[in-house]
């Protein structure tokens, strides 16, 4: 019985020093960046702000946010990154029992900077962090940076974001580095994926394919999606349902239910979902309590074009009930 205690105590050990092994030499996962050229023109920068700015709101996370405006549009400097999470930073967004960050993040800065930025990045480094969740020193990027969802933004408007990055006025804004706590330091290695496909641009006359493309790389599912705890992936069957919990400040409001189910968006034309967009193209002043998470700004700045795809897409998908989910 004693040997038979030493033989399996000795297995664990040895399972547990190759689980060790694996995530420290072998995770991340990852592949070299990509060797491209990007070359820029006032029509790709465009396409690459206009992505930025009104999709996939590059310039809401690493930039200070003006929370006297409805929704909290970006501050100058933009790009230059934001003051740093730390363990006494209440998390802000979906609610759940952990209510700090779990250790020191700071976001970084995306401006043209060589010293402090990513001036001097390569156009495949700068792609393969955004898309595949790896620094350019090789480490897994922390998933507040969401590139499990950007993973699906087409080749051709990765090389538009690269593009409008690199026009960005050059910012030196220095961020300390991070520090994550035991257990996530090392889940965080985990996730990323190496890219081995090429990533082709959605046919924009088939509406509801380019609807699906931009509802995708503009997270609209993360945040209208039920999940379980922390975990990145949605609940199947409550695709786009909303009633997710989300904190700001001492405020709790839930995301809508974005499906044809009556109460969601099954109601509405075309003509209101636009307007509801539109209807914040100028700033607005709020009192804290009145303000929201999501950034209608910047989402107002969308084409009508782009706004009525979406909808088209919403419009197609399976009706589901709203279902508040539990605090």
């Amino acid at each position: 019985m004693k040997r038979f205690a030493t033989i399996v105590a000795g297995s664990l050990i040895l399972l547990l020093a190759t689980a060790v092994v694996y995530v420290g030499l072998i995770l991340p996962r990852t592949a070299p960046p990509a060797d491209i050229e990007i070359v820029s023109t006032p029509e790709l920068v465009e396409r690459g702000r206009y992505l930025a700015e009104h999709v996939i709101l590059c310039n809401d996370c690493h930039s200070e946010r003006d929370w006297t405006q409805y929704g909290g549009p970006p501050m100058p400097p933009i790009g230059a990154g934001r003051a740093c999470m730390t363990r006494q930073t209440a998390v802000a967004g979906i609610m759940t029992s952990e209510s700090n960050f779990p250790g020191v993040l700071c976001i970084r800065n995306i401006t043209s900077d060589k010293d402090t930025g990513i001036g001097d990045w390569t156009a495949g480094e700068i792609i393969r962090s955004m898309r595949e969740g790896i620094g350019r020193d090789g480490r897994a990027l922390f998933p507040i940076m969401p590139y499990f969802i950007f993973k699906d933004i087409s080749d051709e408007d990765s090389a538009a974001i690269v593009a409008y990055m690199r026009a960005l006025p050059p910012v030196r804004a220095e961020r300390a580095d991070r520090d994550i706590d035991f257990p996530m330091n090392v889940l965080i290695r985990l996730w990323p994926e190496p890219l081995t496909d090429p990533v082709p641009t959605p046919d924009r006359a088939d509406s509801i394919a380019w609807g699906a493309y931009l509802t995708a790389i503009g997270r609209c599912s993360f945040c209208h999606t039920p999940r379980a705890g922390r975990g990145i992936a949605g609940i199947t069957g409550k695709e786009f349902a909303g009633g997710v919990p989300f904190a700001i400040g001492s405020k709790v409001m839930y995301s809508k239910n974005l499906t044809p189910h009556a109460t969601g968006i099954g109601n509405w034309t075309r003509e209101a979902f636009i307007a509801r967009f539109k209807a914040y193209s100028e700033p607005l002043t709020v009192a804290p309590e009145d303000n929201t998470l999501m950034d209608w700004n910047a989402y107002a700045g969308m084409t009508e074009a782009d706004l009525s795809a979406i909808y088209d897409y919403l419009q197609s998908l399976p009706p589901v009930e709203f279902v508040q989910q539990e605090l």
